[in-house]
Order: C-alpha cells, then structure tokens, then sequence
C-alpha cells in the first residue's frame, strides 16, 4: 500500500510539474526569441532601416556624442528587445569604458526609429537584439571646433525625429536668456563657484532648450579639472527658463553651445 501511495505521489508531482514548462514560442506569443540560440527558428532577424550599414555609418556616426577625453578608445556593448511593432524596449548595457559612455548608448538607441521585425511562421516576433558601438574619445581641441560649428553653421536639424532639434544660427527666433548675453553672463558668474583658487580658463558646455523654455541633455566638451564640468552642470541646471526658438513661426527645439569663463 505504501509503495502504491509513493508511486501515486511521484507520478501526481510530475504531472503538476509538467504543467509549468518555460513558455516557448508557441504557447507564449509574447516571448523573446534570442538572437543567438534561436535562430534557425525564425524566418527573418530583424533589421534597421536601410540595413546595417545605414545603423553604423549614418544613425550611430550621426548621433553618438563621443567623450572629451583623450585617448579613450574601447566599445560599448549593448542589448535591447525589439518589439513586433518595431520599437525598442528593454535597452541595457552589458559592457562600457566609462565617461558616460554607456548612458550616452543608450540615448541614441532611444532616437531610433522603427525597425523591420523578426519573424517566424510569417508572424512577428520578438528579437533579443545586441551589438558593440566603437568608441573613440574626442581630443579637447576638437570641443572648440564643436562649439563653433554648432553656433555657425546654416539652420539644419540635428535629430530627425518628430520633435527635431535645431542648431541656433540662421534659425528665424534664436532662443535667449531672460534678460539677453549679458544678464546670462552676470548668472554664470554670480552662481560658478570656483573650485580652486586662481583656477582660469573655459568650460565648453552644450545643451538642448526644450519648447518650454527649461534646458535638458546637458553634457560638458571640455573642462579644465577640478571638478569644473560638474559644477557647469550644476549652474546650468538652476538656470531660469529660457525664451525658446522658433522656426517657421513654430516653437522649436534648439542644440546650444556656450563657453563658461572662470577666473
């Protein structure tokens, strides 16, 4: 009786467990097919528009804002779903070399546009999607050239997207500072506070001014130590808002670049 009862039981815990398998594909429509171990099962990967080329040369190239810092060199893994509807979701960062580079990844990623999804038995899916992003830092010399190409060059949007950023010269309205250059001149210095005593120089910092005025993606090209580029930041961050650009009579998004003098 007690080798039955023993039997009854095992058969009972394997039938029980029998009903919680992982999800496949069939059973979970929503699961994740990866991009490695599964793919034979699929029809077709997915695929940025245009093709790897058009990701690396022109949407990678066109977007990431590499580090002022010297001789960094390395890459940026990176890993992502990509939904049925194209969309990316779940962007993390497996690998990075520092300096901001892995949060900068995955910004870019966040700009872009819809993909071709994977699909299997003529339906899509989704597609656990990785790549590396090669990474090579801008010399400080490079930041000024930066600075004087984002102020000076004819109006052109920087980000194609559905909410565009501009650059500032030949745009119809420039955005502006409360009160104009000099009264954005007399805030950086009243609330800069040096960190070093007879610490001279500039700090080069780019941001975007958003439709409402506030300023957003705030990021340094070149500081001069000491912890200069994050009390730029800090300023910056405390700045009242802004009067925003305008473009074709529409209020617009602007990339704008300005050089803090410390002395």
């Amino acid at each position: 009786m007690k080798n039955f009862l023993m039997v009854s039981f095992i058969c009972f815990a394997q039938f029980m467990f029998s009903q919680h398998r992982e999800p496949t594909i069939k059973s979970d429509p929503d699961a994740v097919v990866n991009g490695s171990e599964d793919i034979n099962r699929v029809d077709s990967r997915p695929e940025f528009p245009g093709g790897p080329e058009a990701l690396y040369n022109d949407f990678i190239k066109n977007n990431y804002r590499m580090p002022i810092v010297k001789n960094l060199k390395g890459k940026v893994y990176i890993s992502f779903v990509v939904e049925k509807d194209g969309t990316l979701s779940d962007i993390k960062i497996l690998r990075d070399i520092g300096y901001g580079t892995g949060d900068e990844a995955i910004r870019v990623l966040k700009l872009s546009p819809r993909w071709i999804s994977a699909k299997r038995d003529n339906k899509y899916v989704r597609w656990n999607y990785s790549f590396p992003i090669t990474v090579n830092g801008i010399e400080p010399e490079e930041a000024t050239n930066f600075y004087n190409v984002t102020n000076n060059n004819p109006v052109a949007a920087v980000i194609e997207e559905e909410n565009p950023v501009y650059n500032t010269a030949g745009i119809e309205v420039k955005p502006e500072f409360p009160g104009g250059q000099e009264a954005l001149d007399r805030f950086l210095k009243d609330n800069f506070n040096n960190p070093k005593k007879d610490l001279k120089g500039k700090v080069y910092a780019t941001f975007i001014i958003e439709k409402d005025g506030s300023l957003s993606d705030i990021k340094i090209l070149r500081d001069i130590g000491h912890g200069t580029g994050t009390e730029a930041i800090r300023v910056l961050k405390n700045s009242p808002k802004w009067s925003p650009g305008k473009q074709n009579d529409k209020t617009v998004r602007v990339l704008y670049s300005i050089p803090i003098v410390i002395n």
